[in-house]
């Protein structure tokens, strides 16, 4: 069974937990919270049967928002800080037995030095192998569309090869913006069950920069420049097996489907995939108490600022 989950990234409030009920999530993967709600998000979800995720970084105790996540560099302490959230968020998530930690690979700022670029990305992703193995706790890297060395599905495919602790997070809308060729469908083929779980929202290459992510909803044609929801997810997920399938839109606004109906919608497509290959189970639920071109860039997005 695969499990749909949605990202806090969707609440405009991201006090307001109850405001995800809506969705009736199985999973809810969280970002961006700081400590002093760590104990209040374990007992939301013990009490609504809810299993836990958790996007890098949580816990933040900064004031300000993050703005940068720079894990390959080019500047050390960046790479530093980032591998310390990293860190950092595994641990919680071994704490509060979530099912898994997604953390974005590589660095998408410029600029883009192949100096080094092997070496950065080899010594996060074997401290990364590190921390999941010590915690038992999966780690997932987030494909993003802005790095010109490390964009692809081969490159993440490449990037993971020898790593049976990590996993991919495909991010839907990030591959859709690469065309086609580099689409959805060609990670899916690339990494097959490597794919541990999948964002998923909607967009286009001319409306992302301006609408970021937006919510999945029935008629965003593939002729519209939207990937077609209905059509591709049963596929991606015969291919890759994937245990969750987390939304991960912006907050809603006016003129936008109601939680409850795009929960539904995306639980009938899923329900509509073709059998694939074996599903894996995560850890165990928290007891109580205890040549492709590339994505255009444009504002941070909600769920990733």
């Amino acid at each position: 069974m695969t499990l749909l989950g949605v990202s806090s990234g969707v609440l405009a409030d991201r006090t307001d937990l109850a405001g995800l009920l809506a969705y009736e999530p199985d999973v809810v993967e969280f970002y961006n919270y700081p400590r002093s709600m760590l104990g209040t998000i374990g007992r939301f979800c013990d009490r609504h049967g809810i299993r836990p995720a958790l996007h890098t970084p949580v816990p933040y105790d900064e004031p300000r928002p993050l703005r940068r996540f720079a894990p390959t560099g080019p500047d050390p302490d960046e790479a530093a800080a980032a591998l310390r959230m990293t860190g950092a968020t595994v641990r919680c998530a071994a704490d509060l037995g979530a099912l898994h930690v997604v953390v974005h690979f590589p660095s998408p700022y410029p600029p883009y030095p192949a100096a080094g670029f092997d070496s950065w990305c080899r010594d996060f992703l074997d401290a990364a192998c590190g921390l999941a193995r010590e915690h038992g706790v999966l780690v997932l890297v987030e494909n993003l569309s802005a790095h010109p060395l490390l964009h692809s599905a081969a490159d993440y495919r490449d990037a993971l090869a020898g790593r049976p602790e990590l996993g991919l997070c495909l991010d839907l809308g990030h591959a859709h913006l690469l065309g086609p060729r580099q689409g959805p469908l060609a990670y899916a083929q690339a990494l097959g069950p490597a794919v541990r779980s999948m964002h998923l929202y909607n967009t286009t290459a001319a409306r992302y920069p301006e609408h970021g992510h937006e919510p999945a909803r029935p008629g965003q044609s593939a002729a519209a420049g939207y990937l077609p929801i209905a059509e591709v997810l049963p596929e991606l997920l015969a291919l890759t097996g994937a245990p969750a399938v987390v939304l991960e839109h912006r907050p809603l606004a006016a003129g936008d489907p109601e939680p409850g109906e795009i929960g539904r919608w995306i639980r009938s497509v899923i329900g509509r995939r073709r059998p694939g290959p074996p599903e894996e189970d995560g850890p165990p639920p928290r007891a109580p108490d205890g040549p492709a071109r590339l994505a255009p860039t444009g504002p941070p997005c909600p769920a990733h600022p």
